[in-house]
């Protein structure tokens, strides 16, 4: 069994899409843009906020002092309603309690804002990571290793014992770049098809499948459950 864990947030372990468009949209709505589809927004999101931001915003709206406000925009209303309709995916609480009872360490990675990440951990996860970091000024947003290999030095985890749980391509490819083996999950808001392109060591379609990852040492080269 692996000793410690890290997971995305967004699409791995939270289901935030909804509120995450609904704020979108919202600032949309405030300037008469045009707004956006739930689903549009899966391709748009895991980039972090200022990405966000400017895949929802037209041309017109790019300019650096435009994007800022935009972005207080969204923050200013996401703060309100970042867990209106988010919940956790089916499972998902449940596999972690049985991997803390078991003594793994576990963490959270996400490019969200970390006053968001933190929040939402406080509301829906409370005591159960470790730690639990967004995005922090002066770090890069991943695929940039820089941020895992911050926890992974906070955790004193050691990388060949650590994998990293993500639902999108940029995760697959954030996790390879620390040289961590990785699990990608097909719940999320990315296809499958760009998932296994991407070359993760594990695919995982159900929470009893990561589980079996998990437990199963899953390294380069194996399949899933072997």
């Amino acid at each position: 069994m692996y000793q410690t864990v890290i997971f995305d947030l967004d699409g791995t372990l939270l289901d935030t899409i909804r509120d995450l468009a609904e704020a979108g949209n919202h600032v949309c709505r405030e300037y008469g843009w045009p707004e956006h589809s739930t689903d549009a927004y899966k391709a748009m999101v895991g980039h972090g906020m200022q990405n966000l931001i400017s895949r929802f915003s037209p041309p017109e709206a790019q300019e650096e002092a435009q994007r800022a406000e935009t972005l207080r925009r969204f923050n200013a209303y996401y703060a309100l309603h970042s867990a209106d309709h988010t919940r956790p995916f089916p499972g998902v609480p449940e596999l972690l309690g049985r991997l803390r009872a078991d003594g793994l360490q576990m963490a959270v990675y996400s490019n969200k804002s970390h006053e968001f990440t933190a929040d939402l951990m406080d509301r829906f996860f409370p005591g159960v990571f470790a730690l639990a970091q967004g995005k922090k000024p002066g770090i890069p947003v991943k695929p940039d290793p820089a941020g895992l290999y911050g926890i992974l030095r906070a955790l004193r985890a050691d990388p060949a014992r650590t994998l990293f749980v993500g639902d999108s391509a940029t995760d697959v490819r954030t996790g390879h770049n620390a040289g961590l083996p990785v699990c990608a999950v097909t719940w999320g808001y990315r296809p499958r098809q760009s998932l296994e392109a991407a070359g993760p060591d594990a695919l995982a379609e159900t929470v009893p499948e990561l589980e079996n990852v998990i437990r199963r040492n899953v390294y380069p080269g194996a399949a899933p459950g072997a």
